[in-house]
């Protein structure tokens, strides 16, 4: 098995994240061959923005108005993109709900307790060996009456590996055989017809998934918004949806409606209601805002839920003097991290921990954060590290991506030099390292030289994020810091650690994979491989009809933690 990495320009932002923050990814390609069947599939770039169903020209139609016994959640949201699973853009919050309802994929994680449980697959077995995975198809149908069929599991999947690298989470599927090459072929031609020969449809309602190597996350993985199934042949609409509970009712030129069984005290229909003033909100007649920014909120209070993406320098561990444990440990005493955080991410967190909290990991250093004590600013500390250390001869390059050129608003109307956030914060550092008795040097580069320089390792310390719609701790530990792992850009390479996720990999246990994921986080964390920095954050704008709000790390709705306030006139349940 060969592996390779491939790093992309900066490109995953909504309107809720920081302009700057960037998401480098890299790919694995697994050698493998097959002589299956193939399908001709159409580059999500052609993805239809047409509605989706009966579309209203003019205001929201008077079907607001319920009986008693249906009880609606709506949603004001500042746009209303049309949007697949396989065409998620997955850092846009309203895109990330929208999928999420109109499609599920093979699993799905419990509301109540974060397990793994069957969706439109209604079982699974694993082969022994851990290599083959058989998933059957229940009685799970689209919306239009259709019964959910083998073929459309292959060709939906197949569909994000068409992305290869512009999908987030689709890299979590590296142990697919031929997943990784899939996306290369359809990134070097749209055109082409592409298959992946670890994908097969073996019956009309079985799906045999075969992998190069035991892959135990494999049903939290494909639980993930992105991996959502839809039909086959959908690949100019999107009037079909796999919602197993909701299911696309209809949409009009400001709103889309879903509808699901009609349970007494349970939520029946979800709306999403183009609202961007927030003026529905404020007037109760609808329940949460998702998609705005905090100056957007004001007059509101905002609920921030901690979201499955988070940012930290990291340092290249195969380049002088990152090899040395101390010069690492140095850099990150060193930097005052509180001062970044709060010059350049005042609305977000700090840092809690690699793993999302809802998937476990460690999140539990306290008042000193995501590595406790060790993390926590010490200048003397640092310089006594540095002191110790052999490696102080080489320069540290501190590398960021320049946002303006020299001929390009490089100086401001008053013929003052414009610098960016991004050398802000490698100029702050530069003075950090320099003040405890290290050389160091901030370097520009365009986005994508910066992208391909991360890939090819020949970066010093620089910022990376890391984001997923798929909650599974192998995203978050085993992609980015197993020595092959496909998104290790730092050049990790931890012998205990690699130990750590491989026996994950290879683990059933859901609860003994998650300890052994943390277990190798906070062996990370000690050794100082990264800087951490931000965890960035939902916004959740709650109106007077709401308590509380289910809004998962990942975007996604939990109507099982939504809870309605008691009104004297309910406005949810009509007259």
């Amino acid at each position: 098995m060969t592996r390779f990495f491939r790093a992309l320009p900066r490109k995953f932002f909504s309107i809720t994240w920081p302009v700057g923050l960037l998401v480098v990814l890299a790919v694995v390609a697994a050698s493998c061959s097959g002589g299956q069947d193939q399908a001709q599939l159409v580059d999500p770039e052609d993805s239809p923005t047409a509605p989706v169903a009966d579309f209203v020209e003019g205001d929201v139609p008077d079907v607001l108005a319920f009986e008693d016994d249906e009880l609606t959640l709506r949603l004001s949201v500042p746009n209303l993109p049309v949007v697949t699973s396989h065409g998620l853009a997955e850092t846009d919050p309203v895109q990330v709900v929208i999928a999420d309802l109109l499609s599920d994929g093979l699993t799905q994680r419990n509301p109540v307790d974060g397990s793994i449980e069957p969706a439109v697959a209604e079982s699974w077995i694993v082969s022994p060996d851990g290599l083959r995975w058989t998933f059957q198809l229940g009685e799970a149908t689209f919306s239009d009456g259709s019964l959910i069929a083998a073929d459309d599991v292959v060709a939906s999947l197949t569909r994000v590996a068409v992305r290869g690298a512009e999908s987030v989470s689709g890299p979590n599927l590296w142990p697919i055989v031929g997943w990784m090459q899939a996306g290369e072929i359809a990134q070097g031609d749209p055109t082409a017809v592409v298959d992946v020969p670890g994908l097969q449809a073996v019956a009309d309602d079985q799906v045999e998934i075969t992998l190069s190597e035991p892959f135990a996350p494999l049903a939290e993985v494909l639980a993930g918004v992105i991996f959502g199934v839809l039909p086959a042949d959908a690949v100019d609409s999107t009037s079909v949806s796999s919602g197993v509970e909701f299911a696309l009712d209809m949409q009009w030129a400001d709103g889309m409606r879903f509808v699901g069984p009609i349970v007494d005290g349970q939520i029946s229909a979800i709306e999403l209601l183009v609202d961007p003033g927030l003026t529905m909100l404020r007037a109760g007649e609808t329940d949460l805002g998702v998609g705005f920014d905090a100056a957007s909120g004001d007059g509101f209070s905002p609920l921030t839920v901690a979201r499955s993406a988070s940012s930290y320098f990291a340092m290249n561990a195969t380049a002088e003097p990152f090899s040395d444990p101390l010069i690492r440990q140095a850099v990150v005493r060193a930097i005052d991290v509180d001062a970044l955080r709060l010059g350049q991410f005042p609305e977000a967190a700090p840092m809690r921990s690699f793993i999302p909290v809802a998937v476990g990991g460690n999140g539990d250093g306290g008042g000193e954060g995501v590595c406790g004590a060790s993390c926590v600013r010490d200048i003397e500390q640092a310089r006594t590290l540095v002191e110790a250390s052999q490696s102080t001869d080489v320069a540290i390059t501190v590398d960021f991506i320049a946002e303006a050129s020299d001929d390009e608003q490089a100086v401001d109307g008053e013929g003052q030099e414009v610098v960016n956030a991004e050398e802000r914060m490698a100029l702050s550092i530069v003075e950090d390292l320099e003040a405890v008795g290290l050389t160091a040097v901030a370097v520009p580069h365009s986005a994508e030289e910066y992208a391909a320089a991360a890939a090819a390792g020949e970066l010093g310390l620089f910022r990376f994020g890391s984001i997923s719609t798929t909650l599974s701790a192998e995203a978050f530990v085993g992609l980015p810091f197993h020595s092959d792992g496909s998104d290790n850009l730092t050049g990790t390479s931890i012998d205990r650690v690699d130990e750590l996720i491989d026996e994950a990999r290879r683990t059933d246990d859901g609860d003994v994979r998650a300890e052994l994921y943390s277990d190798a986080e906070r062996i990370l964390l000690a050794e100082a491989v990264v800087v951490p920095l931000v965890e960035f954050q939902h916004l959740v704008l709650l109106g007077e009809t709401l308590e509380s709000a289910g809004l998962e790390p990942d975007g996604s709705l939990n109507l099982a933690e939504v809870e309605f306030a008691e009104l004297e006139a309910p406005i949810l349940q009509g007259e």
